[in-house]
């Protein structure tokens, strides 16, 4: 960018798929009708990989496979596109995964080889790679069209913004090396909230006989599984045993990496979860048992008219707890419950119905969670082994014996003590999850614009209020995990990580922008 004329239009700053699928929605609008107006354009990322953020880019590396089936993750006609695409990729895209993955990588070349050969995708837990490598060539394509047709001009800059000010109508934007950008519209689209760091301040910790990972994906997946392998190699015990801090997907796929890389796995003696639930996600329906459940709390409200969300809420808690006794996971009751509590969410005020966004939508969904049978197999391979624990806790701290040994200190969840793992622990993945807006180690930007009273935090800690046209304040538009804790259309949303969210969402945004350039155009 020419920082001389550093005026531009829209402003994306973060560039992963909410901003990639705002891009696209956009560029197709003005495609269909034309504005007669050069809309510029400035995408600022701090990483040097565009359009795919963290979970579809190289920083996650090319043999992570996705959370659910392909036909649940991507919604049409999107996936109808993505499936031709893959169709016509497949073989440079399977033979990067080949090399990128280890024993389990080749077993799920290996049984899916006829679906893969007779491009029968949709019921398969497909690299998440292939989505990002799809994404990164349809938006650049896109782009190179939109600019042959000088819709628009884009400006890349590889920087951090670290403050945001507002003047009068337009946005003056600080990155790092204090160059400053003027503009129009903002579009804050950082992704999740980092995660929350568990022990001592720093991405990774090394000691004679502890790596500690807080961050797996800094810098990418694949360098800090190389450095895991360096101090596995200079580890002098035999019994060397691996923990893993929550029970979400990148816990899932950490441990899924661990047991797919042979260097790896065949240093490992013990793996542990520790999670607040002490329960690994679910991915087998019991057909059976599915037919004989009722939400029985949850069906009792139906015929109630004034209902609020703390009553829909735990009539949803009791039901769970009914499907926990008759030992029935989540893969069976899910679509059943979310069905229920869905219906009667129809019944809220608004003011009730934002209530469940922010303060219950997540926490139910945290026992609603789901996972691919690829994740479940490994655990049941460790546990037939007897190398495979789950530990149902919070994470206090990692306390260093007289032995040089490290041990876990935690809070058990049932009876609410401090309790150290008789075992000592070796390696530790930190993958609990993002922290919220209230920590007070967010990123700069993000403390300045609450500071600032640009963005005003709801009440979920981990969104932003907006108004309809997803405005924090006028012109600062919010898109992605950060609009947690809103309704638009009616809809309650409290989980923007879904990709069907992302690409509903980011659609509204772009009829937003696209309406406000087209007007500004016609009334001058």
């Amino acid at each position: 960018m020419d920082f001389e004329t550093n005026h531009t239009d829209i402003t994306f700053i973060g560039s992963g798929i909410s901003s990639s699928f705002t891009i696209l929605h956009f560029l197709d609008q003005l495609k269909t009708n034309p504005i007669d107006k050069r809309i510029s354009l400035t995408i600022i990322d701090k990483y040097p990989e565009f359009y795919t953020g963290i979970p579809y880019g190289i920083r996650s590396g090319f043999s992570v496979l996705l959370i659910t089936s392909l036909k649940n993750f991507l919604p049409e006609p999107e996936r109808t596109k993505f499936i031709a695409w893959l169709n016509n990729n497949k073989e440079w895209l399977l033979e990067e995964f080949r090399l990128d993955g280890g024993a389990l990588s080749a077993e799920w070349l290996s049984t899916h080889k006829d679906r893969l050969k007779n491009n029968q995708w949709e019921d398969l837990f497909i690299p998440r790679r292939f989505f990002g490598s799809y994404i990164d060539q349809k938006i650049k394509s896109n782009i190179k069209e939109a600019q042959e047709n000088n819709s628009i001009s884009v400006d890349y800059i590889n920087s951090e913004v670290i403050d945001l000010d507002k003047n009068g109508d337009e946005y003056t934007i600080i990155l790092q090396d204090n160059k400053e950008i003027v503009s129009e519209k903002v579009i804050l689209s950082v992704g999740s909230l980092p995660t929350l760091q568990l022990w001592k301040n720093e991405d990774l910790i090394t000691d004679d006989n502890l790596i500690f990972i807080n961050n797996p994906y800094k810098p990418c997946l694949k360098d800090v599984l190389t450095k895991l392998d360096t101090f596995l190699e200079n580890q002098e015990t035999e019994k060397i045993n691996a923990l893993i801090v929550g029970a979400n997907a990148s816990g899932l796929e950490m441990l899924y990496k661990l047991n797919d890389l042979e260097n790896l796995k065949s240093k490992i003696n013990k793996f542990t979860l520790l999670s607040t639930q002490g329960l690994s996600p679910d991915s087998v329906v019991d057909e059976e048992g599915k037919k004989r459940y009722s939400p029985k709390n949850l069906l009792s409200l139906a015929d109630q008219q004034d209902l609020n969300a703390k009553e829909i809420a735990e009539a949803t808690y009791r039901d769970l707890d009914i499907a926990d006794d008759i030992h029935l996971g989540a893969a069976s009751t899910v679509d059943i419950i979310s069905s229920a509590f869905g219906s009667l969410l129809q019944k809220l005020s608004t003011e009730e119905l934002k209530k469940f966004a922010c303060l219950y939508g997540n926490d139910i969904g945290r026992r609603q969670r789901c996972a691919g049978y690829h994740y479940s197999k490994t655990i049941d391979i460790l546990k037939k082994e007897n190398r495979f624990e789950h530990i149902a806790g919070r994470f206090i701290n990692i306390n260093k014996g007289d032995n040089n040994q490290y041990s876990l200190e935690y809070l058990d969840t049932k009876s609410k003590t401090n309790k150290i793992d008789s075992d000592p622990v070796h390696i530790v993945f930190n993958c609990i999850g993002g922290t919220n807006l209230t920590a007070s180690d967010i990123p700069t930007l993000l403390s300045k614009v609450i500071a600032n009273k640009l963005c005003v935090p709801n009440e979920s800690k981990i969104g932003f209020d907006v108004n309809d046209a997803l405005e924090a304040s006028d012109n600062l538009h919010i898109v992605g995990p950060l609009l947690a804790g809103n309704i638009f259309d009616g809809k309650a949303v409290w989980h923007v990580e879904h990709c069907g969210r992302i690409i509903w969402l980011s659609n509204l945004l772009a009829g937003k922008l696209y309406n406000y350039f087209n007007q500004n155009v016609v009334s001058s």
